[in-house]
Order: C-alpha cells, then structure tokens, then sequence
C-alpha cells in the first residue's frame, strides 16, 4: 500500500453540490499531479467514508479527501469527468445508468475490510529503562519510535529510493522487517495463501490500518509507556487555522507522581512555544505557575521560546 507526504497535503473537498450530476473541486491546484485534461473521464475507487459526506479516495493514483453530495459506499468506483484546473481542480461526477451496478473493486472493499477488522498495534517497548534517562535521551527515543514505526514507510522507501535515505535504517521499520533483505531470500512466510496476500503481507495489516486512520484524521498518536509504570499519550495535528495562526499542534498526557494527571496541549509557531496544561490534582497548576521560570530556561536551552505558559485545575 502506498501512502506518501502529499497525500496528506492534498485535500480535494467536494464545494458544489449539484442535484444530477454533483461538481467536486479540488481544495489546491494539483493539475501537475493529475495530468489531466478537461473531459478527461477518471475514476475515483472510495478507500474510506469520514463523518460529515466525507470521504477517502484514490483518483488517477493519488488518496484525496473528498466531500460527496451522494451516497456511497468503500469500495465503490465514481466515473468523474475533469473539467477544469482554474481556479480550482473540479470534475463531474457521473451517476450510473438506471438499473446498472455500482463495481466494487477487490483493493477498495479489502481495504474496507482492513479498516473494520484488522487488530490494533501490539503494545510498544518502553522507550527508556529508568526515569533518570529522560532529560537526555526520552526525545530522540521519541524521534525514533516514531520515524520508525512503519506508519510512514512508503515516504521513507521513496526516499530510500531516491538515494535519500539508507537501506539499514528503512530495515528497522517493521514492513522492512519482514522484507527479503532483512529475512534472506527464503524469508520467514509460513506458506500460507489468502486473497489479503494478493494486497498486502497479513502481518502489517494493523500498520495498514493505522495508516487509514491518520490519513483520514491528520492525527499522528503514540501511546506507550516513556519508562516502565508511565504511561504516555502523544498526538500531533496541524494547527487549526480558525482558533490561531498555522503551526503545529501536539497533546501531550501524562499522570505523574508530584503533578498526578496533566494533559498539555503544545502549539508551535514561527513566534515560539505556547503551552496550557489541564492538571486533575488540585494545587498542580499553581505548583507549575510557580515553575515557570524553570520550565523556561529549560526550553530556552533547546532553542524553544516559550511565549504562553497557563496552568489549571479541572
């Protein structure tokens, strides 16, 4: 399965809602990465529906989020006419004739099926031994349980291939893992054949399907324990343009012993560092405010400057 870095860039929303023939339009000109030219007939297979008419899907070789006017299921295949790419990508949805049957395509209905069915991620390793590793070395820890994890290896074989990005780092991601270089040619397959073999190997189905659910979210989580006994979640999303200016927003939640349970939430723009924390034990937010010089030299010493600094109790 191939999901690259501009998947997630380009977002083509459905803006026009026709009652025969709906109108969708692309949100950012991507008529280079098409390559179409107007009445040009493209199929759109859906891989996945979103709330709200949402939904994902791969036109001419590239995942899209599109809004449809209509109902349709994963699985599924729209014939769309491209009409234009001024000022914004749009196509045409063509209905079916009277009486003639929706095709599914066995990639579009398996990935459906992944999404449903396929087990979740097995716990991770805790990314140090001892508490007192984490100030040097629990962010590079982090660095790598996330580079490393498999979600973006498409990205990361295209670097490879491109001379980006050596061969022995892509074989610590689990799909390289389970690659013939990593294995030897006789690898370690039981054998065994299924119609998901055609697709994908059975044993990354569950990175499969936590790809779908950060391409359809735009969540990045990590959820593991940063030592043994503590316990973390992390996401990350970009920001949202409606509530602050464009950046980078991360969750950070964490319960520790002198704070009990924190959840921070981190925005990261070109002006610097804003943090507010949540804390559920009363007394924790006054106990940070009055840290607060501490945490800012500490971030000032890896280059973040934090401008906003706010503690409460829930």
């Amino acid at each position: 399965m191939f999901i690259n870095d501009e998947s997630q860039k380009q977002v083509l929303p459905i803006l026009a809602k026709a009652a025969v023939t709906p109108v969708v339009e692309a949100q950012h000109r991507a008529s280079q990465q098409l390559q179409l030219n107007p009445g040009q007939q493209v199929k759109a297979e859906i891989i996945s529906n979103l709330p709200n008419s949402l939904y994902i899907a791969r036109v001419a070789g590239e995942l899209y989020h599109l809004e449809i006017p209509m109902n349709v299921a994963p699985g599924e295949t729209l014939e769309m006419t491209f009409l234009t790419a001024d000022p914004r990508v749009t196509f045409q949805v063509l209905r079916p004739e009277v009486g003639e049957s929706v095709k599914l395509s066995s990639m579009g209905k398996w990935l459906a099926d992944v999404v449903k069915n396929a087990q979740p991620l097995p716990p991770q390793e805790p990314l140090l031994e001892f508490p007192e590793q984490a100030s040097a070395h629990l962010a590079d820890r982090l660095k790598s349980a996330l580079t490393q994890s498999g979600l973006f290896y498409e990205s990361h074989l295209a670097q490879w291939a491109g001379g980006a990005l050596q061969l022995k780092e892509l074989l610590k991601e689990p799909q390289g893992k389970l690659s013939r270089a990593a294995e030897g040619e006789g690898g370690e397959g039981d054998g065994k054949e299924s119609a998901a073999a055609d697709f994908a190997d059975s044993r990354t189905l569950p990175l499969i399907k936590e790809q779908l659910q950060l391409l359809n979210s735009g969540v990045l989580a990590w959820r593991g324990e940063a030592w043994p006994g503590q316990d973390m979640e992390l996401a990350i999303r970009e920001g949202d343009e409606e509530r602050w200016e464009q950046g980078i927003e991360a969750t950070l939640s964490l319960d520790l012993p002198r704070l009990g349970g924190v959840k921070a939430t981190l925005r990261f723009s070109a002006e610097g560092l804003s943090v507010d924390c949540v804390c559920n034990r009363p007394g924790s937010s006054e106990l940070m405010r009055n840290e607060g010089a501490e945490l800012r030299a500490a971030l000032e010493s890896c280059g973040l400057h934090l401008t906003r600094l706010a503690a409460k109790d829930e």
